[in-house]
């Protein structure tokens, strides 16, 4: 009824686990922030904020890991106890659970893609032109209340990424200017 189990196969468990661990350490210190920031820059009232696009699949990658380690877990156990018809029903819900995870993940991600310029267009803002600010991401978009702020060149040598500090710099900076 039961296998040997191999050491290999419980170190990479062990290990799994450990990172299991740190990914939900980091989603819970910073991940799930840095996702709710972006998601709201278009109501925050800045003259400055970014769209990155990417920013939802911080949550989403940590859910798949997390999702991976279980059917792992599941699987492993099912090779183990092969007779045992809990498993086998456990593996099924996991296979039909992934298909609506997928499902979901690219609900998501199209959902936040198409949205957020839209809710930022709402709220006032604009996109820069290409070969402005944040001109050296590849995927980050500054998006202002005046299109004059992409060709400030002061603003330009503050805004040198898209993180949150440096977007609260640059606005500051614009602040500034304008009293």
């Amino acid at each position: 009824m039961s296998r040997d189990v191999d050491t290999f196969y419980l170190y990479a468990t062990v290990f799994l686990l450990f990172v299991v661990i740190a990914l939900t350490w980091f989603m819970l210190a910073l991940g799930f922030e840095l996702s709710a920031v972006q998601f709201n820059y278009p109501a925050s009232g800045l003259s400055l904020v970014v769209f990155e696009p990417l920013f939802p699949l911080i949550p989403i990658s940590w859910a798949i890991t997390i999702f991976a380690f279980v059917v792992g877990i599941f699987g492993s156990m099912n090779e183990i106890w092969q007779d045992n018809k809990h498993l086998k029903l456990a593996l099924k819900r996991l296979g039909q659970a992934s298909v609506v995870f997928f499902v979901l993940i690219v609900v998501v991600v199209s959902a936040n893609y198409v949205a957020w310029p839209i809710r930022a267009s709402h709220s006032g803002y604009q996109p820069c032109p290409d070969f402005t600010l944040l001109h050296n991401e590849s995927f980050a978009t500054a998006w202002v209340t005046d299109i004059e702020i992409c060709h400030n060149d002061k603003v330009d040598t503050v805004l040198k990424n898209s993180l949150y500090e440096t977007v609260l710099r640059a606005n500051e900076l614009i602040e500034s200017q304008h009293q």
